[in-house]
């Protein structure tokens, strides 16, 4: 009755949309592109470090070996997008997004103090266990805080931050590292973390829907398995082209295509630019779009990177056919993450945590089924095979994904509503 007569008299002041706190969300994300990536481009420095004795006499081996460190984080997202769902789901989104932050500084700071490899592995692994939770859950707190259920446009503003740690913050900070020391820029990452940790701490957003499981949840096999796969695969399909993107265009520029080295050279570093690129401009249209069209976003994005990589399938293309190449591949891989985290969640609508976590886990199972493939792919082929096994890649996702127009367990086609939260009572 009190609440009636506030809405009959006079107006409840307006709260102004908490971009300030949404920006801090971001930054979280931005924090676990450039901790993540920035490993990897400091491999060598690492190796040196930690393996001085190996470095010095088998320098290859020692590469190797500290390359564990990715795999040891890849680990860690796939065990976090589970277990970390369950440990946490007693905690309100606020509580979740603090321990999830707070547990990443932790440890990317413990990781930067490492005295050996073993020890560096280990917290690489424990650094990521909260990293699909976090992505997920601040992707639902980012669309509760621009109200309503804009989970498309909540996902795309928390990727966006690990897209632009792809453009911006992983060139800058690997050459940093490789120019002062691997730890201090490292442990630098941790203030990333800081942001929305203290952003959480000192602003209580607006109360969201907890999501507790209630029972007779959605049927856990058939679509969910099929859009599982489906993500697996069409994010191992950019993933096989990106992990081996040096030997890729460098085949597909040749040499008499449209500008000819070295003229015109799309180098590593240019060809991870025009990938950050892409990743960039594929999250803010799908962001923007799987809201209302989930299912026509993630097709889109898959169509676009099966285009990329048919693209570097013709030899002697040059600069700029690689170049765009590259870029339809990242815009594959920044559009699938929103679009597929609403179909998740409708998949999913008494899990959302669940939900909002498999993203990030399918897109890292997809970073390792891709390299692996591609890698063979390169090995047994050469470059120019690594293009038509993204394309194989890209295509088994799209079968997984048609598949999902079969009948859901209420009888649906794939078009369910945006899933209502309800919250704990």
């Amino acid at each position: 009755m009190h609440e009636q007569d506030h809405r009959r008299g006079r107006r409840l002041p307006r709260l102004p949309r908490p971009w300030a706190l949404i920006a801090a969300l971001a930054c979280g994300g931005f924090g676990i592109g450039v901790s993540e990536f920035l490993v990897m481009g400091l491999l060598p420095q690492i190796a040196e470090d930690l393996l001085p004795a190996l470095a010095a006499t088998r320098p290859d081996a020692a590469l190797a070996a500290s390359g564990g460190l990715a795999s040891a984080y890849a680990l860690g997202v796939v065990v976090g997008m589970v277990v970390t769902p369950a440990l946490l789901r007693r905690l309100s989104e606020r509580g979740t997004l603090i321990a999830c932050a707070g547990s990443m500084l932790v440890w990317t700071i413990a990781t930067a103090l490492a005295p050996t490899l073993g020890s560096a592995l280990v917290l690489r692994f424990l650094a990521a266990l909260t990293h699909a939770s976090y992505i997920g859950v601040a992707a639902l707190a980012a669309a509760h805080l621009l109200g309503g259920r804009s989970y498309g446009r909540g996902s795309a503003l928390i990727h966006g931050g690990l897209a632009a740690a792809n453009l911006l913050g992983v060139p800058a900070l690997t050459a940093l590292g490789a120019a002062l020391d691997w730890r201090l820029v490292l442990a630098g990452c941790a203030v990333f973390f800081a942001v929305p940790l203290l952003a959480l701490l000192l602003r209580q957003p607006p109360t969201a829907p907890t999501g507790t499981v209630a029972p007779g949840g959605a049927n856990l096999t058939g679509r969910l398995i099929a859009l599982v796969l489906a993500a697996i695969a069409v994010a191992g399909g950019g993933f096989a082209i990106v992990t081996f993107v040096a030997p890729v265009t460098a085949w597909a520029q040749g040499v008499g295509g449209w500008l000819t080295p070295p003229l015109a050279m799309l180098t590593p570093p240019l060809a991870m630019l025009t990938f950050g690129l892409g990743m960039n401009l594929g999250n803010l249209v799908a962001g923007w779009s799987a809201d209302r069209w989930p299912r026509a976003a993630f097709i889109g994005a898959a169509a676009t990177g099966a285009l990329g990589a048919g693209i570097m399938l013709v030899p002697g293309l040059g600069a700029v056919g690689a170049a765009l190449g590259v870029t339809f591949v990242g815009a594959m891989l920044g559009g699938g993450s929103p679009a597929v985290q609403v179909l998740f969640l409708r998949e999913l609508p008494r899990w959302p945590r669940l939900a909002a976590a498999l993203p990030s886990g399918a897109a890292n199972l997809g970073s390792f089924l891709g390299s692996l493939i591609g890698g063979a792919a390169l090995a047994l082929s050469g470059a120019a095979a690594v293009p038509g096994a993204a394309l194989v890649l890209v295509a088994i996702g799209a079968v997984c994904f048609i598949a999902l127009r079969s009948p859901g367990p209420r009888g649906e086609s794939g078009a369910t509503r945006s899933p209502r939260i309800e919250p704990r009572g």
